[in-house]
């Protein structure tokens, strides 16, 4: 299967978006843990940490569909038009 130059940078800029996504879920989830711990402490009230430990998993789940980059629809519709181009279906 071979890529023409827009479709290797639209594979690029995908390739980004992920591994940006998950450095910055790997940092949610150490300031969730820095959360707990302060709740532990008494410093913060429970409360506050499940309101952002929720608000932090919702902003987990659409990271990847936020931002610059591609969207999932666009690599969908990449790998459709390459599969109609091996399998000659329409």
């Amino acid at each position: 299967m071979k890529f023409s130059e827009d479709e290797l940078k639209l594979i690029g800029a995908a390739r980004k978006k992920s591994t940006d996504a998950r450095v910055k879920r790997l940092l949610i989830l150490f300031a969730i843990m820095i959360g707990i711990g302060l709740m532990i402490a008494g410093i913060v009230s429970a409360d506050r940490i499940a309101y952002a430990a929720v608000a932090a998993v919702f902003l987990s789940i659409a990271m990847p569909q936020l931002g610059g980059g591609p969207k999932y629809e666009d690599l969908v519709k990449l790998l459709e038009s390459k599969s109609t181009d091996i399998s000659g279906e329409p």
